[in-house]
């Protein structure tokens, strides 16, 4: 499995810093640069395990993984692995009570981006 299912997107990891998670993880989406033909130089995000101190105004964002992810929710969601015939992750209440609180099918491509949309719901609504 690629390291890029295990950790929540670029996208979601730039909110989550927004929200003011806390940048603390196993993994970085670190910006690089690489000069390219004719002197010019493209910038790209990498994931990397080491923080790199920031130069040039380098971004870096926390790529957490599925398991600080589910650290950070609530106890009382449930992980629902691919439907059949669809490839994509739900997080999912086990509590009838609290889905009036929170959205019941919160859905990604990875398990690790589907924690990271609720967690990003979460924080939006001040729920935690």
């Amino acid at each position: 499995m690629k390291i890029e299912d295990q950790v929540c997107s670029l996208e979601l990891a730039k909110k989550l810093k927004e929200l003011g998670v806390k940048q603390e993880s196993l993994f970085y989406w670190q910006q690089s640069y690489q000069e390219m033909k004719g002197g010019q130089t493209a910038s790209f995000f990498e994931i990397t395990q080491v923080k790199k101190e920031s130069k040039k105004g380098m971004m870096c964002f926390s790529a957490f993984t599925v398991a600080e992810l589910g650290e950070m929710l609530p106890k009382n969601y449930v992980v629902i692995k691919k439907e059949k015939g669809f490839e994509s992750w739900k997080l999912d209440t086990k509590n009838y009570e609290l889905e009036t609180m929170y959205p019941n099918n919160i859905k990604a491509d990875t398990e690790a981006d589907a924690r990271a949309k609720m967690l990003i719901y979460l924080l939006e609504n001040k729920l935690i």
